[in-house]
């Protein structure tokens, strides 16, 4: 019985003991493969980074080599505005007095002369005021033969001098109001003198202030205008200037003098010049900004006010790192450039060995390629054909950047990602 009991524990370690081995030679053969898929995958990363071009394809490539170096660019403020007008070149004509419009011809864009008569205006209380202009003038001549007669009686001392005085009182009001309605019927447009003869007139014109285009129309036949109610509007579009919006950061850099190019995207991408003519003193709190006065280089007809533009006040010059543009390749909204890799000799040697190898297999002719790397970097702001780097990795020394030929490097990368063929 003890025998049995003695030979039935040494069965049970024996199984427990090859289970254990079974184990641990499973974990032992999976280790292997386990770090060979992740050396597999990890070499896979790298190569996606990776293009490798045959002595042939570099031919045709044809290649440009550079490095990151400083270059000095301008320095300059981006602002946003709109295009405006001088007070001066901007008129809004109203109705001298309340009226019927009788003619009112033109239109939104038509251009018209200084004094041009842009609508008649009718109404029967011109025609009292004209009156009243003709009986002060009667009036006047009686008044001036009596304060003459007064002041030659007043000099001989045969009358008073209280009805001297009543006299020249009379007569100097007469004036005074023959001065105030000649006044208001010029305000109106109608000739004092034409109203001296005898010329009455229902109708009064309204004459354009200056010369310019219609900008706006607020006006028909027929309608009955308030007095001082706005008909027109008349803009001169030859003295446009920029109103431009600088945040409080960059204000400080901008004086009075310092060139500006804008685009008016409205009208396309042409970039048009002007100058910092005046650097507002008033800050907007809402919007963080300080107006900023430009005047524009030459006219342009397509201009109209109002329009949105977007400048650059160019405040100096700064050394930026920065490469040619062509050596920029966009890709997924993300920034590469690309560098010639420096091979260790130890590598070219495993490499050699294995070319001969397949060689001898006939699965292979001769030659090795060039390698080059992808390598992600940040860029700025591009200028005279040059591309800033914000942020971009530490490279080694004396690295060469592929400067001109990176698309054809991209191209060539992306025909590969299939099959990982570089």
């Amino acid at each position: 019985m003890k025998l049995t009991i003695k030979n039935s524990l040494v069965l049970f370690l024996s199984i427990l003991l090859l289970l254990g081995c079974g184990e641990s030679d499973t974990e032992e053969a999976e280790q292997p493969q386990e770090a060979e898929a992740h050396g597999e995958h990890a070499e896979e990363e790298g190569a996606e980074d990776v293009v490798e071009l045959s002595d042939v394809q570099m031919a045709a490539a044809e290649l440009e080599y550079g490095s990151l170096d400083s270059v000095n660019v301008s320095a300059f403020v981006k602002a946003n505005g709109t295009l405006d007008l001088p007070p001066q070149k901007l008129a809004a004509v109203s109705a001298p007095v309340a009226g019927f419009v009788r003619q009112a011809k033109y239109l939104v864009g038509n251009y018209v002369e200084k004094g041009t008569v842009l609508a008649v205006l009718e109404n029967m209380e011109y025609v009292q005021l004209q009156e009243e202009y003709q009986n002060v003038l009667g009036n006047l001549g009686y008044l001036e033969a009596d304060y003459e007669r007064q002041r030659r009686l007043d000099s001989a001392q045969v009358s008073s001098k209280k009805q001297f005085q009543t006299a020249s009182a009379a007569y100097q009001n007469a004036l005074a109001r023959k001065k105030a309605v000649e006044k208001q019927l010029r305000y109106l447009g109608i000739s004092p003198g034409a109203v001296a003869k005898g010329n009455i007139s229902t109708s009064v014109a309204v004459r354009s202030p200056l010369s310019g285009y219609i900008t706006r129309l607020s006006v028909h036949n027929g309608e009955f205008t308030n007095r001082e109610q706005e008909l027109y509007e008349i803009s001169d579009p030859k003295h446009m200037h920029l109103e431009l919006n600088v945040f409080e950061q960059d204000i400080s850099k901008v004086e009075v003098g310092q060139p500006i190019h804008f685009t008016v995207p409205s009208v396309g991408g042409k970039v048009y010049d002007g100058e910092v003519y005046l650097v507002g003193k008033s800050f907007d709190q809402e919007n963080k900004t300080v107006k900023v006065h430009g005047h524009i280089e030459s006219e342009h007809k397509s201009f109209i006010r109002g329009m949105y533009v977007e400048a650059r006040i160019y405040t100096g010059k700064q050394e930026v790192q920065a490469l040619p543009e062509e050596a920029i390749v966009e890709d997924e909204g993300k920034s590469y450039i690309f560098i010639r890799t420096q091979e260790e000799h130890g590598h070219e040697a495993e490499v050699a060995h294995a070319d001969e190898q397949l060689e001898e297999h006939g699965e292979v002719e001769t030659g090795h390629g060039t390698s080059f790397r992808r390598v992600q970097v940040a860029t700025g702001e591009s200028e005279q054909g040059f591309v800033q780097l914000t942020q971009f990795p530490e490279l080694p020394e004396g690295v060469q950047i592929v400067t001109k030929g990176a698309y054809y490097l991209f191209a060539e990368m992306k025909k590969g990602e299939g099959g990982h063929h570089h």
